[in-house]
């Protein structure tokens, strides 16, 4: 693709989204969507002035430099402000001796590859990795999500709340910010666990290592059934399919089961649900839900992630009725 094509496309992309420049809680977010903004294979996020450009067929690749060149006549002449861009090749996983190859070429400008990147979502701040990895350390997707769930927090008077699969725990840093006393985080990856700790240090939440927990999260809901353990909320949001030393979990296996166990530490509470899947309709995620529970709210990825096909990610937010 030329230049002028890419110019005139990326530009149409960024008047889409300009409001997402002023807002004053997040300064992160998805500025190119594939297809449904003119090429397909193609996404770029805007990371508080630093670009990540993310290329997923032989076309985009092809068209990098155009790309980068076109990026910064756009931003130019637009007076938004761009520190440097970075490119990550999501075609290849790993090598033959299973190294990454998820990792980012720094292109133009000033990143700090040590330190990383601090942005802020929903006036929450995190800790970002743009170079290293599949994921960044923020799901830019769920920014809507997150913010429908502020006013649900002090509403329904939530104040404890179990975050399965937490990633960097930023459901759980949103909630304390918003007036929740207590989250406990569950996850299988011991460094994920040390950046949601960072995340909290970043908000100015006490670190408690006693809410940070390493561990299959299935397994820990069993636990905490056992000990009468019992929460207002929870976070079920999974990945795709997970593998660990002595278990794994498939969406289309495992999900329904899981929520008729997890169902006995939240007794008349609340839970966010998840599937991030294009293969998993939203009648289907409808179906994994036990049918005495009532589904509150319904929706899909943020705006920014504009699409041509069906959303692929359905959350919804359900009050568990037992």
């Amino acid at each position: 693709m030329n230049q002028r094509d890419l110019i005139y496309l990326i530009e149409k992309a960024l008047l889409r989204r300009a409001e997402l420049f002023d807002d004053g809680d997040s300064n992160c977010f998805r500025i190119f969507n594939g297809l449904a903004d003119g090429l397909d294979g193609l996404a770029i996020d805007y990371y508080d002035g630093h670009i990540l450009i993310q290329y997923f067929t032989q076309v985009a690749m092809s068209s990098l430099m155009e790309i980068v060149k076109s990026l910064d006549v756009v931003f130019a002449k637009n007076k938004l402000t761009m520190k440097s861009i970075l490119a990550k090749n999501r075609n290849v996983k790993t090598d033959d001796a299973g190294n990454s190859f998820w990792r980012s070429t720094i292109i133009d400008g000033t990143y700090n590859e040590e330190d990383g990147l601090v942005v802020k979502q929903n006036g929450c701040l995190a800790k970002v990795d743009l170079v290293n990895g599949q994921n960044t350390g923020i799901f830019l997707d769920m920014r809507e999500v997150r913010k429908s769930l502020g006013q649900f927090y002090s509403e329904k008077k939530i104040e404890s709340m179990a975050n399965l699969f937490c990633y960097t725990a930023l459901f759980s840093v949103h909630a304390i910010k918003s007036g929740i006393k207590r989250s406990i985080n569950v996850d299988l990856s011991k460094s994920v666990l040390r950046r949601a700790k960072d995340n909290y240090l970043l908000n100015g939440i006490d670190v408690d290592d006693r809410d940070f927990i390493f561990g299959d999260a299935l397994k820990w809901v069993k636990i905490f059934a056992k000990k009468n353990t019992v929460f207002d909320f929870l976070i079920f949001d999974p990945p795709t399919f997970a593998r660990g030393k002595k278990s794994q979990f498939s969406v289309r296996s495992d999900y329904k089961k899981s929520l008729e166990t997890i169902g006995d530490i939240i007794p008349e509470g609340y839970i966010l649900t998840s599937v991030n899947s294009h293969f998993v309709t939203k009648r289907e995620y409808m179906s994994y839900h036990p049918e005495k529970w009532e589904l509150l709210m319904f929706t899909n990825e943020s705006s920014d992630f504009i699409n041509t096909k069906a959303p692929y990610l359905k959350v919804g937010l359900w009050k568990v009725r037992l």
